[in-house]
């Protein structure tokens, strides 16, 4: 009987300090429960994405968005590097930070994610870490022309993430959180923090304007093809937003798509009008995450996520005294949940939604050869399927 007061007694003790202790990760998740919808009518279930082919195999790490120019695929990569590929040759064309040691380095890396094609024929790089810059197709110059440490509202800019350009020299990105970044990725997708912005930056006057404040995880966004209003995936309440730009609904946000089967990435038009949007894991209603059963239980996030940040740094730290590249690739992977994301099932999806928001069409993969997918960009009867992990490009006949 004694013993087992005395355990009880530690574990209440354990709790109480993981619980309370201001010393742990500053995690403040919400409880909250979105439904998933049933795979019917056109998201009735198929293997459509298990025909993509893998390109570049082990040679293109994280090519998470794409571009067409003068015959050549543009791609940013996990390594801060932008570069171009045609038949089997891959060119390194810029890298955004500096030569670094992956991953515990990422931050002098850089990490290119959205990528355009503006008005001026300038590529356009959003970098997680350094802002936005223009790049040269022909040169590989590149320049910063909105740095991260730029203060919007008194804010600088945390995790740009995805970016648009209209005809007039407008920018339109995505600020997705307030206090984490790409490398604590893990604990914005937990937390349901709703501090997100989506920031317009003229670059003829550069002055920048916050059009949506409060939101949870603002990703990828996309003009109208009649650019009266701009699209926002919402990674963490699974749906899409329509902010109007022009009209008589001129700046109001509205519901696009809503109750998605999973998190929408970044989002690109197709050659009919319709919109393109990659999924990291898809499920409905029978075939939840585990995380997903977390959601309503905000202090069992806690503990978990304290424990392990706990876990995670007391690795990183010796990791570093020992100065041993494989411990502190292995700490770091450990730290930023990357163990986390192989544990769970994956789904893979692709969605094509018409111009009112309703679901057109969707390819599986539902057995996760083809997954974790962050953007669809559609070129000459393909579909190509970038990816924020996988080392390869997808390309699907479409």
């Amino acid at each position: 009987m004694k013993t087992f007061v005395k355990i009880l007694l530690l574990t209440a003790a354990i709790y109480l300090v993981v619980r309370y202790s201001p010393t742990f990760l500053d995690f403040r998740p919400k409880a909250y429960s979105i439904p998933f919808p049933a795979f019917r009518g056109p998201l009735e279930e198929n293997w459509k994405l298990n025909e993509a082919e893998r390109l570049f195999k082990g040679i293109l790490n994280g090519p998470e968005s794409i571009i067409f120019h003068d015959g050549y695929l543009y791609t940013g990569l996990e390594d801060g590097r932008i570069v171009k590929v045609k038949d089997d040759k891959v060119t390194t064309v810029a890298q955004t930070g500096r030569f670094c040691h992956m991953p515990y380095e990422e931050r002098l890396c850089g990490r290119p994610l959205g990528l355009r094609k503006g008005k001026d024929g300038l590529l356009y790089v959003i970098d997680a870490y350094y802002g936005i810059f223009s790049m040269n197709f022909t040169t590989g110059a590149l320049t910063r022309i909105l740095p991260s440490n730029v203060l919007v509202e008194g804010r600088n800019l945390n995790f740009p993430d995805d970016l648009d350009i209209d005809d007039e020299g407008n920018i339109y990105f995505s600020d997705a959180s307030r206090r984490w970044d790409l490398s604590t990725i893990y604990y914005l997708m937990t937390e349901y923090e709703g501090d997100g912005r989506v920031i317009k930056y003229n670059m003829n006057s550069g002055e920048t304007e916050v059009l949506v404040r409060s939101s949870h995880f603002p990703n990828g966004v996309q003009l109208t093809h009649d650019k009266t209003a701009l699209l926002i995936c919402e990674i963490s309440n699974r749906r899409i937003l329509r902010y109007n730009l022009k009209g008589s609904k001129k700046g109001q946000l509205e519901i696009f798509a809503d109750v998605l089967p999973g998190e929408p990435d970044n989002i690109r038009t197709s050659s009919r009008g319709t919109y393109w949007v990659g999924f990291t894991s898809a499920r409905n209603f029978t075939n939840p995450l585990f995380m997903d059963y977390m959601n309503p239980y905000p202090t069992v996030k806690i503990i978990w996520a304290r424990l392990h940040h706990a876990f995670g740094t007391l690795l990183v730290s010796l990791a570093e005294m020992a100065s041993y590249p494989v411990l502190k690739e292995v700490a770091y992977k450990f730290k930023r949940g990357d163990y986390v994301l192989p544990l769970l099932r994956r789904h893979g999806l692709v969605i094509e939604f018409d111009e009112n928001g309703k679901i057109l069409r969707s390819f599986h993969s539902p057995d996760g050869k083809i997954s974790d997918l962050s953007e669809v960009k559609e070129h000459d009867g393909y579909l190509y399927l970038g990816s924020f992990i996988n080392d390869y490009l997808g390309r699907l006949k479409l």
